[in-house]
């Protein structure tokens, strides 16, 4: 095998697939990165067998081939040479030469043939989606995501499609983010659930540009992800996801509606306090069209007053910093809506702009708030 590329080429094409190396694997040949030589160009491989990134580069293909070099240690060698060509060969022993810069190196890899095979989808269900509309709806849900359950289901973001709407959910068992899209074209209904890495992974390589789209195949336990130089390959999680719906209040009794640049100020303000006691907390008072934002610690409080829109009873409503922080964070518009019942059930957060787009948040009871 033997081929000449640029090395800025090479270094993106590592960077998108290196995602997928595994930290620990009992399969040394998945520490590797598979370099396949042919007539597409040159192709780049990782796997820690839940999800598998493929990318392609252009390149000159000076003789085809294909082995298994080491990631990491590949990876860094690349990145560390300058720009400009670089030419790698690898020999009947599978070992690898990077040649750039003046710089040699030498790499021993494994055959190729080691390698695992792709995943194969059955029956498989396609659907095309614009790549900013992907990212959007996993970068405002990932973060919800359970990072460790007993139910591994909820590690995982549901992809729901259903009536014409397509939904991402990321629940913990204190917050809930919900991100709903229009689809109006597809008829059909069907749901995944996909591993939080992966989707952090997949939003990483999605594109911003309005024109770019991906393909997404569903296929037994899973998923397939086309993108315009690379693929992805994921197993997607078995088991009942959390019926979301029945989580969310059909009714509230309070309403508020708060700019949003000064809520997510104060809220930053007191969340500085609030990090440095025992119990994370921020208490909301709601009373007479004001709202108080307070926090507490052993070395301190914070107080914060700002002018509210409220529709309903007066509602004072404790929560864990961070969650209320992470609404302020992903929330990107002029107002926010609060819907809440009282001290004890789930608070509905949303832009007062987009009702598809929800958090429901837990609110903490404490002698304030009974």
């Amino acid at each position: 095998m033997r081929f000449k590329c640029n090395a800025s080429a090479l270094i993106e094409g590592l960077q998108i697939v290196v995602r997928a190396l595994p930290s620990r694997t009992t399969n040394p040949v998945l520490e590797g990165v598979l370099i396949e030589c042919g007539p597409e160009g040159v192709i780049l491989t990782c796997s820690d067998e839940r999800i598998t990134i493929i990318t392609r580069i252009d390149a000159e293909i000076l003789e085809d081939g294909r082995g298994v070099v080491p990631g990491k240690l590949f990876n860094e060698v690349v990145r560390r040479l300058s720009e400009g060509d670089i030419d790698i060969t690898m020999n009947e022993r599978f070992m690898f030469t990077v040649r750039g810069s003046g710089s040699r190196t030498n790499i021993a890899g494994q055959d190729g043939d080691l390698y695992p095979n792709l995943p194969r989808l059955e029956n498989e269900r396609e659907l095309s989606l614009p790549q900013d509309m992907l990212k959007d709806m996993i970068q405002k849900t990932e973060f919800a995501i359970a990072v460790e359950d007993m139910r591994e289901v909820l590690t995982g973001g549901l992809l729901e499609i259903e009536n014409g709407d397509i939904t991402m959910v990321g629940l913990d068992g204190f917050r809930m983010a919900v991100r709903r899209h229009k689809l109006g074209e597809v008829t059909e209904n069907f749901s995944a659930v996909i591993p939080g890495r992966a989707l952090s992974d997949i939003g990483k390589l999605l594109s911003d540009a309005p024109e770019a789209f991906a393909s997404l195949s569903f296929g037994g336990n899973k998923l397939h992800i086309r993108l315009e130089k690379t693929e992805i390959y994921v197993i997607l999680l078995e088991g009942n996801y959390i019926k979301y719906r029945q989580i969310l209040p059909s009714s509230f009794a309070t309403r508020v509606v708060v700019e949003a640049a000064p809520f997510k100020r104060a809220v930053d303000r007191a969340a500085l306090m609030a990090r440095e006691g025992n119990n994370n907390l921020l208490v909301l008072k709601i009373n007479a069209g004001e709202m108080a934002i307070e926090s507490r610690s052993e070395i301190g409080d914070v107080f914060e007053k700002l002018e509210v829109q409220q529709d309903g009873g007066d509602v004072n409503i404790a929560f864990n910093v961070k969650y209320l922080i992470d609404v302020v964070r992903y929330i990107d518009a002029e107002q926010l809506v609060l819907n809440l019942n009282n001290a004890i059930s789930p608070c509905i957060i949303q832009p007062a702009d987009d009702m598809d787009y929800i958090h429901l948040v837990l609110p903490v009871r404490t002698a304030v708030t009974r």
